[in-house]
């Protein structure tokens, strides 16, 4: 007879390897921002695939076990958790892939917004991990504390629009600039998605609903 809580483990198992492909993406995304490699870009564009995949066999596992295996309250909202933080990852990966795409469309950014690029590149892969790292070990605590992270991310983004109006203010050709910048909100929207990811976990724990806007 199949155990609930073994395949309860094998569905967060299941998500934690998805979210391993996310970060293999979005690590790669922020890499070639700086190289402009586009050969690694179509990879990332590739993983995308196997990201969509992995959502829907995850949505597919929690139907079931909802369905064959009767779960108590506790083990409920562990599906109903799971099943959000795969669509979270799901829509990261997304923008993973859009930044992928801007990169193969573009020829190399230009160098004035490099060093913001990393800034809020390391910022967000940062939050992520540990977000991911609340997940694995159910830590409530850690996932009310992360998304102030999202601030930080928030707040570098704006260093860089500073640094821009600026040259705008100096009567500098900003034009080519534009684009870019449409294109890093990728980053910004993801750390959107990785704070969801937070209000699950503490939902999974607790059973509480959590909105860090």
């Amino acid at each position: 007879m199949v155990r609930i809580d073994v395949e309860i483990q094998l569905f967060k198992d299941d998500i934690f390897l998805m979210s391993q492909k996310v970060r293999r993406m979005f690590v790669t995304a922020v890499e070639i921002l700086h190289t402009g490699n586009k050969e690694k870009a179509l990879s990332v564009i590739e993983l995308d695939e196997y990201v969509n995949n992995a959502n829907e066999e995850i949505n597919d596992k929690a139907v079931e076990v909802l369905s064959l295996l009767a779960p108590v309250a506790t083990d409920l909202r562990i599906i109903i958790a799971g099943i959000k933080i795969a669509t979270d990852l799901e829509r990261i990966g997304d923008y993973a892939k859009a930044i992928a795409r801007f990169v193969i469309k573009n020829d190399d950014l230009d160098e004035q917004l490099l060093p913001y690029i990393e800034v809020i590149g390391v910022k967000f892969i940062e939050f992520y991990d540990e977000t991911i790292v609340a997940y694995i070990n159910r830590d409530v605590k850690l996932a009310l504390d992360l998304p102030s992270r999202d601030d930080d991310i928030d707040a570098a983004f704006q260093k860089m629009i500073n640094y821009i109006e600026q040259l705008y203010d100096e009567k500098k050709d900003i034009s080519h600039l534009v684009p870019t910048i449409g294109m890093l909100r990728n980053i910004e929207r993801a750390g959107d998605h990785t704070k969801n990811i937070c209000e699950q976990v503490i939902y999974e724990v607790r059973g509480q609903h959590y909105d860090f806007g």
